[in-house]
């Protein structure tokens, strides 16, 4: 039975897929979401899945024609073999397109394997635009031939997939996957897992809720970020709701006089659970006066 880890930024109870409280045995059979090498494949829904461990979650679509891969983890060759034997333990169909929800190497690592085996890579103008320029990842092949500005859709094997830019978070290129016949949106790192306090910027803070906002209007039932378990769309409501609660307060405390040096002294975290840092909120603070 599908199991999923709820996320400590959200909730302290782990709760598998329509049940109550698992096991302390199931709870120990969950996986390494951070482990550097590659874990066992996962069962979303049927020809839905994902392959934890060794970078990145990557999401596999099963088609009639072939299969759909979202993100390829880190640059390995090792890595990229292990996650070719997890596919191939569901289909022996070949990937013949590869998404990526953003550029670092730890989503993108291995597309080459993959296009050297036949697939077409999709990406976004300006996540391609970040690949070539980051010094982490400029060396790393297999850059998107196809890409789109703002929105694409994927017709293949009688599915459909979506891809979206809703606004920078993570970084400047984030871009939201969703699987509308199988309810599924995949966040990427929009969302933390491996650090209790989500990897986004000041400037790009003020774009969140508008990002969430957007995402909350699809409909899916079930979301996976970067790392992590399966989430619910419950989940990623209390998430726009911290983000709500954090803006507000730095919107009341700017109003109250709070400068940008004195706006972290005047925002609550704790009860958020975060910890960001003098430099985020000097970035916040310049980007609360510009709106």
């Amino acid at each position: 039975m599908l199991q999923k880890t709820v996320l400590t930024l959200v909730l302290a109870l782990m709760v598998p897929i329509g049940t109550g409280a698992v096991s302390a045995e199931a709870r120990q059979a969950e996986p390494n979401y951070n482990s550097a090498t590659v874990g066992e494949i996962i069962q979303i829904k049927p020809d839905l899945y994902f392959v934890p461990g060794g970078g990145a979650n990557a999401v596999i679509r099963v088609t009639p024609e072939g299969l759909i891969l979202v993100d390829t983890k880190n640059p390995d060759p090792e890595i990229a073999a292990a996650l070719i034997e997890q596919i191939r333990t569901v289909s022996t169909a070949p990937v013949r397109y590869v998404l990526n929800t953003h550029h670092h190497p730890d989503h993108v690592g291995n597309n080459q394997t993959f296009v050297d085996q036949g697939a077409t890579v999709v990406g976004l103008e300006k996540m391609k635009e970040l690949w070539s320029t980051d010094r982490r990842t400029g060396e790393i092949p297999g850059q998107p031939t196809e890409t789109f500005e703002t929105d694409y859709t994927l017709t293949f094997g009688g599915i459909e997939v979506e891809a979206h830019f809703y606004g920078g978070s993570h970084t400047d290129g984030d871009t939201v996957v969703y699987f509308p016949a199988d309810g599924l949106v995949m966040v990427s790192d929009t969302t933390p897992y491996a650090r209790p306090t989500p990897g986004i910027n000041g400037t790009n803070a003020v774009l969140v809720p508008g990002l969430l906002d957007s995402v909350l209007a699809l409909d899916f039932d079930s979301a996976i970020g970067g790392r992590g378990p399966l989430m619910t769309r419950a989940e990623i409501e209390a998430y726009a709701e911290k983000w709500d609660t954090l803006l507000g307060r730095a919107r009341a405390a700017i109003s109250g006089g709070a400068t940008g040096e004195t706006l972290m002294a005047n925002v609550n975290q704790e009860d958020l659970g975060w910890t960001f840092n003098e430099n985020f909120f000097g970035q916040l603070f310049a980007a609360l006066q510009s709106e």
